[in-house]
């Protein structure tokens, strides 16, 4: 087969001899494109390979740190129950109060919210209690039956003399009336007076000057009393007391003793009414108060209830003060009252009052402790209807405004 003259010799097939560029340029962009690519292979390999490795570093540490916070926690679980074992031991000993003292410490709170209508409820009920105990206060001292007598302003009844006062008694007193006397304007609650006393030496014991100077400063001595003071030894002819000598009792309370006296009959007859002073002191107080073994130094009986009476100091300067009992039912009619005035009350401008009152559960007449529940429960009513209406108030504002909002 021969090949037609046509067709070119130079040219082979294209399987057989590849294409060879004969332009040197393009054969070296060639070269340096391929350089270029695989360079970009390589460097994504180690990227690759990089990022590999900074996860698996990554990794390592998470699994480290883990393991770690594991060993940790395993520690402290364990150290808490070695110390659970000792408190739980100790627990058991505990008592039964102990251990519910500490549940109310630690594992029980109790926080209260309060709202509107609680709180408004509370008020009203603890107001209406408080007027329910104030009218019972009130009708109980107006069934108390009582007079009372101002005898210092009475021109018969002059300082150191005997003195008579007619009274009437419109309703009949039922046994066990108490007989009371009355001062105002005299301030036993001064903490000068209130000190100026002497425990020790009231419970018996005889103490020198030195021992009682401090509690009893300015009345010492028996001259600090008054003059020619006497000894409670009657039967001593010569009782009176030594000017240098101690006083017992000593202080101001002891000396500003109330010493007036009364006698009680009735109009017909001429007989007094027995006046007893047993049973008007407290009971705690008698077992503050004896004398000293030798009475021949003591100027007052200082376990006689009267004085027990006088020594436990008053809160306020207008107070009264029980003097005796009487142990029969006083009837209606015309009575004498004798009084022996020895307190002068002028140079602190006071007033004397004698007093005959019957009692009931709730002691004495007693108007100020029933005004005074009338206006804790007032003020406490008043509150609850100023809180319902001043929430029910702005509550309303509140809601009106967030309507409009929306």
């Amino acid at each position: 087969m021969s090949i037609p003259e046509s067709f070119p010799k130079n040219i082979s097939s294209p399987s057989l001899k590849p294409e060879i560029s004969l332009n040197p340029s393009s054969a070296s962009n060639k070269y340096k494109n391929n350089n270029n690519i695989n360079q970009n292979k390589i460097n994504f390999q180690i990227n690759e390979e990089n990022d590999d490795a900074t996860d698996n570093m990554e990794e390592k540490e998470i699994d480290e740190i883990a393991e770690e916070e594991d060993e940790l926690d395993d520690k402290n679980k364990e150290n808490e129950k070695e110390e659970i074992q000792p408190l739980n031991a100790n627990q058991e000993k505990r008592s039964k109060i102990e251990r519910l003292f500490i549940y109310l410490r630690t594992g029980f709170v109790w926080r209260p919210i309060p709202k509107i209508k609680s709180t408004v409820l509370c008020l009203e009920i603890s107001g209406g209690i408080f007027l329910i105990i104030g009218i019972v206060i009130l009708i109980l001292s107006n069934q108390i039956k009582e007079i009372e007598i101002r005898y210092d302003n009475n021109p018969e009844c002059i300082i150191g003399q005997r003195c008579n006062i007619n009274f009437s008694i419109k309703e009949e007193m039922q046994e066990n009336v108490f007989v009371y006397y009355r001062l105002k304007n005299f301030y036993q609650n001064h903490r000068r007076y209130i000190k100026s006393k002497s425990n020790k030496q009231l419970k018996g014991e005889i103490l020198s000057e030195d021992d009682i100077k401090n509690d009893c400063e300015p009345i010492i001595l028996n001259k600090d009393l008054y003059e020619g003071i006497r000894s409670m030894n009657e039967t001593n002819p010569n009782n009176i007391l030594d000017p240098e000598g101690v006083a017992h009792p000593c202080g101001l309370i002891a000396k500003s003793y109330f010493n007036d006296t009364y006698e009680l009959k009735m109009k017909t007859g001429d007989e007094s009414i027995q006046i007893s002073d047993e049973g008007i002191a407290w009971s705690i107080d008698k077992k503050k108060f004896k004398n000293s073994p030798n009475i021949n130094i003591q100027w007052t009986n200082v376990e006689k209830e009267r004085f027990i009476v006088w020594m436990r100091p008053a809160a306020l300067p207008d107070f009264r003060k029980p003097w005796g009992k009487i142990d029969k039912t006083l009837k209606k009619g015309e009575y004498i009252l004798t009084i022996e005035n020895n307190y002068p009350v002028k140079s602190f401008k006071g007033e004397k009052y004698f007093i005959l009152s019957t009692v009931n559960a709730l002691g004495g007449k007693n108007y100020f402790l029933a005004i005074l529940y009338f206006v804790v429960g007032g003020i406490s009513i008043a509150a609850g209807i100023l809180f319902y209406f001043g929430h029910k108030r702005y509550n309303s504002d509140s809601n009106e405004k967030t309507q409009k909002k929306d």
